[in-house]
């Protein structure tokens, strides 16, 4: 495998607000000085495409040009003008993109949670009390009040001389750049699976069409020949065959209805609309016409977001391995508080009322029950799974890619083969009329005749939705579209 190009640069996951930013107490700013030991910035987790023992060969098996991807080629490639506007209503109103934004922001202050250690935690606390003591002696009572105000700031850092704080920032950063992959994976899902639904419903609708000029056709054919049995032309057997044709057209018609309603439906509640059937639909199928140059198959490791999320958590998961293993070595704490302590309110800022202390502490872990072995096994065990994981993404990945390469170029030489067929049986239909009208065949003939120039018709729309469907999955297999050298892509 080649060297994974990095795709995320070091960020500074920032875990403090403005107010605590803002609170700089004079025994703090030498602590935090300490700061620079360690850099706002976390470091990304290195790469772990080395990891992967999957030989790619040097091109995809099914013969194609090269070309540079573009994730956003694909929407341009298909050539249908409002695929652009219905794509663009279902990223603002899905629901389920919605939901994957959510659990992005989730990621990304789980990440600021976890890098929060590599900073010293200050907590500002004050009191103030009053009391009244009564003495009873004898026959005397005495009473006595006392008072006491404090405020004072408490801190505490730990000296993260082995890295362990480090890797866990850095562990979350990791995590929180799978989620990322995982919201462009949700996006680029979202945006195929309503380009399929919204194909899926002009074919239906196109299958509908064709149902009712079926019907009408066939009620007018009834016509004619029940003419021609009143005039002794027609046989009885024409005449039933006729109405058995019509009456089976009319519960075909209800079928592809159906179907066309539950399509319309289903599209319109990926767009967040409510689910009315009234989504107008497009009239015909686009033509896909543009060749297939999909580069070479490590460019997957760049492009699918799947497979960048995979690696990520598998970056994680291995710095988890060294911080279960540093989880041996000693911690180091400093502490320290500052403030005053008086009597009197008005004299908290008194410098004679100052107190402060501080100081360290050293932890060593001697017996735990067998729990930090336990935590280094179950560590090494998730990060197992992690790589293995990632493998199968991988091998998934080219599986995808060469089952729709494979079905593409057939796809296509099926569709010519059935432009011919329908343009054969429609001159069929025309022939058949006229011979019976000649008398020279008889009605199943012409009813045989047009019954395979509809079923043909019928079979050319479904084959060109499923040419679509493929290239759509052809997309979603490689992460994206493409585009020639010399094309300058345009985004939507």
């Amino acid at each position: 495998m080649p060297k994974h190009h990095s795709l995320y640069p070091d960020i500074c996951l920032d875990n403090s607000s403005r107010a605590e930013r803002s609170i700089k107490p004079a025994l703090i700013v030498a602590l935090s000085s300490l700061l620079l030991l360690s850099g706002c910035v976390t470091k990304s987790p290195p790469n772990q495409s080395d990891k992967l023992d999957i030989n790619a060969p040097a091109s995809f098996v099914s013969d194609n040009d090269r070309a540079p991807f573009w994730n956003d080629g694909w929407i341009q490639d298909i050539q249908d003008p409002m695929l652009p506007k219905i794509i663009a209503e279902a990223l603002e109103h899905n629901y389920n993109l919605v939901a994957a934004e959510g659990r992005l922001e989730a990621a990304r202050a789980t990440a600021v949670i976890q890098g929060s250690g590599k900073y010293p935690s200050l907590t500002l606390n004050t009191t103030g009390n009053r009391s009244q003591r009564n003495n009873a002696g004898g026959v005397v009572i005495t009473s006595n009040q006392s008072k006491n105000f404090g405020l004072n700031g408490r801190t505490n850092w730990e000296l993260d001389l082995w890295g362990r704080v480090r890797d866990q920032a850095s562990a979350g950063l990791a995590d929180y750049q799978a989620s990322v992959e995982d919201y462009r994976d949700a996006r680029f899902s979202i945006a195929a699976n309503v380009a399929r639904a919204w194909y899926r419903a002009i074919s239906s609708e196109l299958q509908l069409q064709i149902s009712i000029e079926s019907l009408e056709t066939f009620e007018s054919n009834l016509e004619i020949i029940q003419e021609n049995f009143k005039r002794g032309i027609a046989r009885a057997l024409d005449l039933h065959l006729m109405r058995a044709n019509v009456a089976n057209s009319k519960s075909g018609y209800e079928n592809r209805l159906r179907a066309f309603e539950g399509d319309r439906r289903n599209l319109e509640m990926l767009l967040g609309r409510y689910p009315a059937n009234e989504i107008a639909i497009a009239k015909e199928l686009p033509q896909i016409k543009k060749s297939i140059p999909v580069g070479l198959p490590d460019d997957l490791l760049n492009r699918r977001p799947d497979i960048r999320s995979a690696e990520r958590r598998l970056a994680a998961d291995s710095k988890g391995l060294s911080i279960a293993k540093k989880a041996l070595l000693p911690g180091i704490n400093l502490n320290g508080s500052y403030g005053a302590s008086t009597r009197e309110f008005d004299l908290l800022a008194d410098d004679r009322f100052k107190v402060w202390s501080y100081g360290y502490n050293i932890s060593l872990p001697v017996l735990q029950g067998g729990r930090i072995n336990a935590t280094k096994d179950r560590t090494f065990a998730v990060y197992k799974q992690s790589l293995a994981n990632y493998h199968q993404s991988v091998l998934r990945a080219f599986e995808e890619v060469e089952n729709s390469l494979s079905d593409e170029d057939s796809l296509f030489r099926d569709e010519e083969a059935l432009r011919e067929t329908v343009v054969e049986y429609n001159a069929a239909v025309d022939l058949a009329w006229e011979q019976y009208n000649r008398g020279l065949v008889d009605i199943i003939t012409v009813l045989d005749s047009q019954r395979r120039a509809f079923n043909a018709e019928r079979s050319l729309i479904v084959i060109t939705n499923q040419r679509i469907q493929s290239r759509i999955g052809l997309y979603l297999a490689l992460g994206g579209g493409f585009v020639d050298e010399e094309e300058e892509p345009e985004t939507y």
